[in-house]
């Protein structure tokens, strides 16, 4: 439950309705306030704000259309521009990243606030039209509609500077890599405490037996989250261990298998078995950055991709999110190996997941930089410098091979594709110093 809250909370938070649509309830409740609070009391007869009464209720009226008018006309403008932002974006960063400015909370809040000053225009309008005595106050309802209105011009402002922030491409990859880090301090713990009940073991090794129940997906799309403390109870409950066949971030088809049952129980049907490990199990038309850490490094691989096409051709955003990929999947080689084996109070294995290796996180950074830079001398200098500083905190035996073989993969491009004979070089060298500070661990 507290995984599907969690999915729905990141949903409305990437939505351009929730946060105006709560604005304008605000609005709506706001406006019965101040019309309530001018009937009790009478603004204009208070010491020192007699200045605030209005003459009669046309005044107010004409007032309070003038507000509605201009803010749903700034509130339509407003929308065209972040249109033409989400455009510029989708074509310059790639359409994954419309999400991220989706999700900025100024934005939403500047839509919001605009909506929420003509709904309250709009509210008090009517009250004021309702109203029988010809000598009611409406003071305070329509001075509150003019501050209402003087806070959206400040959000006018504030939301051009910031549209003409977030279209930035440090300013983008920055907040990718905030997120990046924010996964990474989640999923990955800055030192992980012995406890038996918590594993890391190679899948291979271990031996689960041949009796054993699929589960297939009840639809297609990607894993978004997996309720392991749901299926270790589970498992303890039946008396029986489950092995997921996926991780989170992963496409799975409509036909595939999710997991395994290990000696399944057998008073129970396999839909119902099924139906419950699929109910774990959340999924989604498009990967979230819920417990997908490679989510955030294919974001950022993507603009550095897109910058060192011919069309745009520009080395120094590629160099940034190199920077960016490095310094995140440096913070996960400092921190403990994910486990993937859970146990219960007996020692007894009740869950195996699919984690992701350093391989895996090389793969999904460098991948595609290295493909489309590898005929660029100056992209491979840098993303061996890049690497070089990696290989200080590269510590472990298994990721120190893993490193190498993709050491291996980049002196093969360097020595293919890059013609300049001081660029190839400048390169074997920077690999030939990784390997001897890789040697050194």
């Amino acid at each position: 439950m507290q995984h599907r809250l969690r999915l729905i909370s990141e949903r409305m938070r990437s939505s351009f309705w929730m946060i105006p649509a709560l604005m304008m309830a605000a609005s709506i409740g706001l406006a019965q306030l101040m019309l309530y609070l001018d009937k009790v009391t009478t603004l204009s007869t208070l010491p020192g704000l007699s200045w605030m009464g209005l003459e009669d209720p046309d005044s107010a009226r004409s007032l309070l259309t003038t507000i509605a008018a201009s803010t749903i006309t700034v509130a339509g403008t407003v929308f065209s521009i972040t249109m033409v932002a989400l455009t510029l974006a989708s074509n310059q960063f790639g359409p994954r990243l419309v999400r991220n400015f989706m999700r900025d909370r100024g934005t939403q809040v500047a839509l919001g606030i605009f909506l929420a000053t003509f709904i309250y225009a709009l509210m008090v309008l009517r009250g004021i039209n309702a109203l029988q005595d010809p000598g009611a106050s409406h003071d305070l309802s329509v001075h509150t509609a003019f501050v209402l209105s003087l806070i959206s011009i400040a959000f006018l402002i504030y939301f051009i500077h910031n549209v003409a922030l977030s279209i930035q491409v440090d300013n983008v990859t920055y907040h990718i890599n905030r997120e990046f880090s924010a996964a990474i301090d989640e999923h990955y713990p800055s030192e992980r405490k012995f406890d038996k009940r918590v594993q890391c073991y190679p899948p291979d090794k271990l031996k689960l037996g041949e009796n054993y129940l699929s589960i297939f997906t009840e639809e297609s799309g990607y894993l978004l989250a997996v309720d392991k403390s749901a299926l270790i109870a589970w498992a303890e409950k039946h008396d029986c261990s489950i092995r997921l066949d996926w991780h989170p971030g992963s496409f799975i088809n409509h036909w595939s298998r999710v997991a395994r049952i290990y000696e399944p129980p057998r008073q129970l049907d396999s839909e119902d078995i099924s139906a419950t490990i699929n109910g774990a199990i959340s999924m989604g038309p498009l990967p979230t950055a819920e417990q997908d850490v490679v989510f955030s490094i294919h974001q950022m691989a993507q603009i550095a991709v897109r910058a060192l096409s011919p069309g745009i051709n520009d080395p120094f955003t590629a160099y940034s999110c190199i920077d960016r990929l490095v310094d995140g999947i440096g913070k996960v080689l400092q921190r403990p190996e994910l486990p993937n084996c859970f146990h219960d109070e007996q020692g007894k294995l009740r869950l195996v997941t699919t984690v992701l290796d350093f391989t895996d996180l090389l793969n999904a950074a460098f991948d595609e930089i290295r493909e489309y830079g590898r005929e660029s001398g100056v992209v491979m200098r840098h993303l061996l410098n890049a690497l070089r500083d990696l290989a200080e905190i590269c510590t472990r035996k298994k990721d120190i091979h893993c490193f190498n073989a993709y050491l291996d993969r980049l002196e093969e491009d360097v020595a293919i594709s890059v013609e300049d004979q001081f660029d190839r070089k400048a390169a074997e060298e920077k690999i030939t110093e990784i390997r001897y500070r890789l040697s050194r661990h």
